[in-house]
Parts: C-alpha cells; structure tokens; sequence
C-alpha cells in the first residue's frame, strides 16, 4: 500500500520507481512547494519552461481542482486550474523518500468544493506561529478555506486603523494578518476574516456606551456567556448607531486583501425576548407596519451586506436569523450572501440551499469542537466534540458548496493553543479525507496509520518501533503496566494508544455516552516512560493530559534519549500502545 492523505480516487502502480538526480527540473509554477520539495530532496530543482522533468501541464478536460499524476520516467501533473496543479504537485512532496519516488498513476479531485476551517480568535488570541503551522496542515490535508472569527463579545483581536481603541491586547496588527493570508493564499487556501454584529458586542458596547440599547432583553447573553453580561446586541434603531456600525464594518472590510467578509450576524436573543424588546418592536414597525423585531434586524444584515458589496467582497454570514425569529420572520436575508449553517441535521442544511443561499455547512453536533473547560465532551454538559469514526463511517456530505470544522473556544478562553489543537486534530484528519471523497479503507484506524506515517513538511518519517517484547524476570509495577523491550534501543519520537472503548462507541449529539466517557477519562493521567534498562532510571516521554478520542491518539516525544525498557504508568487496563520512532 502506498500511504497517501487523503485518500486518492484512483491508484495504481507498477512496483518501479523513480530517483531524482543533480540534474532534475521543474516547471514553473510550483509556488511555495517549490521551496519544500528542494528542502525533501536536497536538489537545486531548476525551472524550465518546456520538457521539465516535473511537469506541470494544463488539461481543460479535468474537474476543478482535480488533477492527474503519471510518475513513470519522469513525472507529469496535469490539472485544469493552478489548483489541481498545486495538490498533484503537494502528492508529489507526500510520496517523497529521500530522492525516491514510486512509479505510480494517480487521478483525484476533491468531492466537495470548499473544504474549511474556522478558528475562535476572538474569545482568545492565537500564537502567530501556531497559526502559520496551522495553515500548512490543513493545505497539507486538501482544505482551502480558513474562516477566522476575530470579535466576540470579550474582544476585539485586530488593530483596525482609526479603530485602534476597540482592539483587546494581545491583538493582532494588520502586517501580521496580511502576512498570515498571503500564506494561506500561496497555499490555496482562501481566508475569510469574520465580525460578528451586532450581537456578541458586550466589548464594543463597553468602548462605545451610546452603542447599548435600552430594551434589557437585547442586554442578556447568558446563554453564551455562562453568566449576566451588561450588554449584548448593539441598539441598531438610532441612525448615528446605525452609521458608526457600518462605518466599522467599512473599515473592516478595507483592512483585509480576501475575497469575502464573514458579518457574523449570530447570536442575538431570540423569540419572545424580541417581542419583549419595545424599543426594537417601534423600529421595525417605523420600517414597515407588518415587520416584527426580527425584521428590523434583519434589514440590517442586509444593510450589512451591501456595505460588503460596496467593498467588492462577498458577503457571508451564520444562519442564526431562522432560529431567532422563531419563524416569525417576514423578510429574509438577500439570497446572494453565502451562508454557514450549523443545522444538525443535513436536511436542514439542503433547505438553505434548496432556498437560493450558496452554503458552507457546518453542523453543530458533528462538526464542532467545543471542548470548553478540561477534559471536555461529557454527556449532560453543554461539550461538544467532532467524532472522527462518526465522521468516517456513518457521515456522507450533501450537495452543498461546502463544509467546515468550527473550533471555538467559548468558555476555555484560559486554555492553550495545544488544548484546542488536541481535540481538533483526529476530526480535521478525519474530515479531510471524507471531502476528497477517496475510497474508504477498512477502519478509521486504518486510515489514521496513514495519517501517522505520513510526515508533514519539514517533519521526519516516523515508523512503529520493531520487535517489542515482554521483559522478562520483572516484577510487575502495577496492573496493565507491562515493562516492554526493544531488540535495540530506539528514540522515541511519538507515543500512539487506542484507548479500550464499547465496540462501535460514538458520540450522542456531540458528546460521548457516559461509558465511552468513563473509559476515555481513566486514560488521562498516563504516564509513558522509557529507560535504559528494567530497573532504571524511568524517564517521563509523554503524559495524556486531556480527553482521548475513541480512535488512535498521537502524542509526540521531544525527549532526546535511546531507550532499551518502555511502559506505561496509570494505564487503564486495555489500553493499546504503539511506540514509534525515526
């Protein structure tokens, strides 16, 4: 088998293989792959126009961002847009050893057209550095989207010029933001920045106190908060209020070179505590006699909108209006804003696009990561996780424009960037693969070896540690804590363990049935080790300190050492570990 992520359509090959040499030329256009695939080579890689030894060529027949690989005794990427030329030439890189290649066909294209992700950077601010690192694996993975989320009713994480007070430090400047786009961008990935008005503004109304309104039930986000807040929506029924919003919304806009503007529109109280808003109630019906209070808000999205347009952009937003209103709603939102819908079910997703809306979905039970306060996911707790067997074997995508991973950080806000990737990681593994569409291969935890063996750029090869065996004539140190030998010492660099779960367990509307839970949660705690010898000195390599998924979980060793006796401390019993080193 030859391990690919994700998993190709069509695959076939002769055995043979390919060795680059000193001579070896690429055509133009590999973009930053170009950069990557000197480094895996260690090969100057000249471009030539014609008759390259890499050869990227244009084929019109080809599916957008599809492409076809022929690596016999050169290698040819066809595609039909720059696209499917970056992803065939990005297999190229992942089939890479040393200057090796295999002689193989290879014809694929992804299932569904936009493939992203979105991070919370507004309840918190995100390490620049994680996110660079965070764009190249998802471009590694086939996603070209990355919605950003950079206000919430707690912050405000850009310095938008001549709005420079309402930015929450640590803030991001518009320098490291563009840079962090043009990145993306070179990597096929489009970047939405997204403001969310006019609820979540508990932070803009404290900067901006004529910004409140006066009814109080426009004041309460409790719901989202997990306590009273001060404010809540912004007061859209003054006309000064109503320029300022749009006058930042304007701002905002201009700061970001991105095709598309995300308004957010999410969140604002819903029925009856619309009705109870008087203030709101006298606005809409100033705008319209038969308009009711969700009317007038969403007259304003629209209002929103066409300042997006206005900008050249295309404007986005959540589909939270629906839900608000109750179905009270006499007007909707124009039919040319694309939208995230977070429906649970598909068939609520196909009803927006069956209704005129261009539609990225991402529902809420099964394509969420909200893991909140540690450890996250437990059942009767308002947790939610994206489950990667569910998502691998029961979940099929509709036919709509795309689909997302949502990672928020609502009521974790303290937690780490490393928190946060951790419950993201196996979902977004998972969900990759499922967009392209490939093949399935037996078990999710077939594929995950797949992922595991496959090295990102500028990450080293890993493989399984051979021939691990019992020690023997050692006296056990604890229940399910067996003491394992090498047949030479290795250095670990990555500890993988399955954890022992109710055959088929999946998560029950985002969260995990408390028996799946109890068995993840005794797994937090372990402590891996390794040691020169049965007898010592034990080393800490790795420890689980969240929550496990019910598949193959990675945690890498930065220890430095060989080591001849490895074990696990605080294991529950069946837990299955594999020791891997490169």
């Amino acid at each position: 088998m030859i391990p690919l992520v994700p998993t190709p359509h069509r695959l076939s090959s002769g055995g043979a293989r390919l060795r680059l040499g000193p001579h070896t030329t690429i055509s133009p256009g590999a973009g930053p792959l170009l950069a990557e695939l000197r480094a895996a080579t260690g090969l100057p890689l000249p471009e030539r126009e014609r008759g390259a030894d890499l050869e990227l060529t244009a084929d019109p027949a080809l599916a957008p961002q599809s492409y076809v690989l022929e690596i016999a005794e050169r290698v040819r990427v066809r595609s039909a847009d720059p696209a499917g030329a970056f992803y065939g030439l990005q297999t190229v890189l992942k089939l890479l050893s040393g200057r090796d290649l295999p002689q193989v066909t290879i014809a694929d294209g992804p299932a569904v057209a936009v493939r992203g992700v979105m991070l919370d950077l507004g309840r918190r601010h995100w390490d620049l550095a994680y996110l660079r690192r965070f764009v190249r694996r998802i471009a590694w993975l086939g996603y070209n989207r990355l919605q950003l989320h950079l206000t919430e009713w707690n912050g405000f994480r850009v310095r938008l010029p001549g709005y420079e007070d309402l930015a929450t430090e640590p803030a991001y400047s518009l320098d490291e933001l563009d840079e962090l786009i043009g990145y993306a961008r070179s990597l096929r990935i489009e970047v939405v920045p997204e403001i969310d008005l006019p609820a979540h503004a508990s932070h803009l109304i404290a900067r901006r106190p004529e910004l409140r309104p006066a009814d109080d039930s426009l004041n309460d986000g409790a719901h989202w908060t997990g306590y009273a807040t001060d404010a809540w929506t912004m007061d859209i029924t003054r006309p000064a209020n109503r320029e300022w919003i749009k006058g930042l919304l304007a701002a905002f806009c201009a700061a970001f070179d991105t095709p598309a503007i995300h308004i957010g529109a999410d969140e604002w109280p819903v029925e009856p505590a619309l009705s109870a808003a008087p203030a709101l109630v006298a606005y809409a019906r100033s705008i319209h006699p038969d308009h009711g209070p969700s009317d007038a808000l969403i007259a304003f999205v629209n209002e929103l909108a066409q300042v997006v347009r206005d900008h050249g952009k295309r404007p986005e937003m959540w589909n939270w209006w629906e839900y608000a209103s109750g179905g009270t709603h006499r007007i909707s939102p124009a039919r040319d804003i694309r939208l995230t819908a977070w429906p649970d079910t598909e068939a609520e997703v196909r009803a927006f696009s069956d209704d005129g809306y261009d539609v990225i979905a991402a529902p809420a039970v099964s394509h969420y990561v909200t893991p909140r306060t540690a450890p996250g996911n437990r059942t009767g707790i308002n947790y939610v996780t994206a489950d990667p067997r569910h998502l691998y074997h029961d979940w099929t995508p509709s036919q709509v424009t795309g689909y997302q991973l949502c990672v928020w950080a609502d009521w974790a806000e303290e937690q780490t960037d490393a928190y946060f990737d951790w419950y993201a990681t196996r979902p977004l593994d998972v969900l990759a693969d499922r967009l392209w569409g490939g093949p399935l291969l037996g078990d999710v935890d077939d594929y995950l070896a797949v992922v595991d063996a496959l090295p990102y750029p500028g990450s080293a090869r890993l493989r399984p540690v051979g021939e691990l065996r019992p020690v023997s004539g050692v006296r056990p140190v604890g229940e399910g804590w067996p003491v394992v030998a090498a047949t030479v010492p290795a250095r670990i660099r990555r500890v993988r363990f399955r954890p022992a779960v109710p055959s088929g367990a999946r998560a029950v509307g985002g969260k995990w049935p408390e028996p799946v839970w109890q068995a993840l949660d005794a797994v937090r705690g372990t402590r891996f080790q390794g040691a020169p010898a049965a007898d010592g000195p034990w080393e800490d390599l790795a420890v689980v300190e969240w929550l496990p998924t019910t598949t193959w979980n990675v945690l890498d060793v930065e220890a430095g050492g060989a080591y001849a006796c490895l074990r696990a401390v605080g294991a529950p019993d069946g837990l299955e570990i594999e020791w891997w080193s490169g």
